[in-house]
């Protein structure tokens, strides 16, 4: 626990904690083991709040702030990321819908989005296009019965798990990033297929599955906001999902050190315990120190968000930040177990592997390093 939890630890921080421990902590493993998302856990989950944890409660949410938010997803992603990963992409998709959605399009589907009812996913990628959002190729095509959507996505965090699906489709295949628009698609409806979980290196407990459309017809009202305006809405959504990247992060870097710390206090190596010898001593407090001051990063920008500001620069600031710590502390964690960190029969080897995404997911970090050089540049150079 951080310096500041101690003094907003509340009861929901509390419940989150439990729920870890009595019902996430004991499966963990397996689950990374069988890249297996606790289904049979749902409805302890929704039961607990923690799909619309961070939403109004006029549409089902629970009303916490973002800072609670926050402090609930570490607490998940201490005992497994990919768990974690999950709840961060669905909120990304309810934060779209709320900014985004028509007053139909939010009582059609925030009740059940934020209940826990259903699950949403948020897909932009697809094979030839990661970063380069501009360039997706899968098309919507207004006809006479909705829009006709075909081609395929990729590394769709959710997918097969999510019920409800937020997809980025060209709707004018020669504008680049003006000619894409956002759609939501339910699972089910004919010519949306969902393809097998992919076998990742980390956050397996997560599902990553591609999305194949094709002649899949959805309704006129099925887009979210206006036609060629989806690269907008797009990357509004990568702004709170880099938030919540980083809220993941720092979980798998206060579970790492928790497990370094306890291991140096029992491990008996020269003839003396690991946490008496200095090296070992060093690598802890330059953990510590850093995880600090990434707490703190995340916290402010989490204010940040609920002042109704854009925090959009601040978010990309705390999920470069994070990262950097997490693959460091998980980097000396391993080094302080020695061999026996890199078996996996210890946590602190999945931690290191879900610890990687952190450079990749929701925006690499080389892309961040431009949008805030490119920020920088402009602030500090006027």
């Amino acid at each position: 626990m951080s310096i500041l939890e101690k003094h907003i630890d509340g009861d929901v921080v509390d419940q989150a904690r439990l729920f870890c421990q009595n019902n996430l902590q004991p499966i963990a493993r397996e689950l990374d083991t069988n890249s297996r998302f606790p289904t049979e856990l749902l409805p302890i989950m929704a039961e607990a709040g923690f799909f619309g944890i961070n939403y109004d409660v006029k549409y089902g949410g629970s009303g916490y702030d973002s800072i609670t938010t926050h402090l609930v997803a570490k607490e998940i992603a201490k005992v497994s990321a990919g768990v974690a990963l999950t709840f961060h992409v669905h909120w990304m998709a309810v934060d779209v819908l709320l900014r985004f959605g028509n007053e139909a399009q939010k009582e059609k589907y925030l009740p059940d989005l934020l209940r826990g009812k259903k699950v949403a996913a948020y897909t932009i990628s697809e094979v030839q296009a990661g970063s380069d959002a501009a360039g997706i190729k899968a098309t919507a095509e207004s006809i006479e019965t909705g829009w006709l959507i075909n081609g395929a996505k990729y590394f769709c965090t959710n997918g097969g798990l999510a019920d409800i699906y937020f997809v980025a489709l060209k709707t004018d295949i020669q504008a680049g990033a003006k000619g894409i628009s956002m759609f939501i698609v339910e699972k089910g409806t004919t010519g949306f297929e969902i393809g097998a979980p992919e076998e990742k290196m980390g956050c397996r407990s997560s599902y990553t599955t591609a999305l194949v459309f094709n002649n899949c017809v959805v309704p006129q009202d099925n887009m979210l906001g206006g036609i060629n305006t989806g690269f907008k809405i797009a990357m509004y959504g990568l702004v709170g999902g880099r938030l919540g990247m980083a809220s993941m992060g720092l979980g798998i870097a206060e579970a790492a050190l928790e497990s370094a710390a306890k291991y140096a206090n029992k491990r008996v190596a020269f003839g003396k315990s690991l946490n008496t010898i200095f090296a070992v001593q060093e690598m802890l407090a330059d953990m510590h120190v850093k995880l600090e001051a990434a707490n703190l990063l995340v916290w402010e920008t989490a204010k940040k968000r609920d002042s109704g500001k854009d925090y959009a620069l601040e978010t990309s600031i705390a999920k470069l930040f994070v990262t950097d710590v997490v693959n460091e502390v998980c980097h000396k964690a391993l080094q302080i177990f020695g061999g026996h960190g890199y078996m996996k029969y210890n946590d602190v080897e999945r931690y290191a592997r879900d610890a990687r995404l952190l450079d990749i997911g929701v925006g690499a970090s080389e892309v961040l390093k431009m949008v805030v050089g490119t920020a920088v540049a402009k602030l500090k150079g006027s």
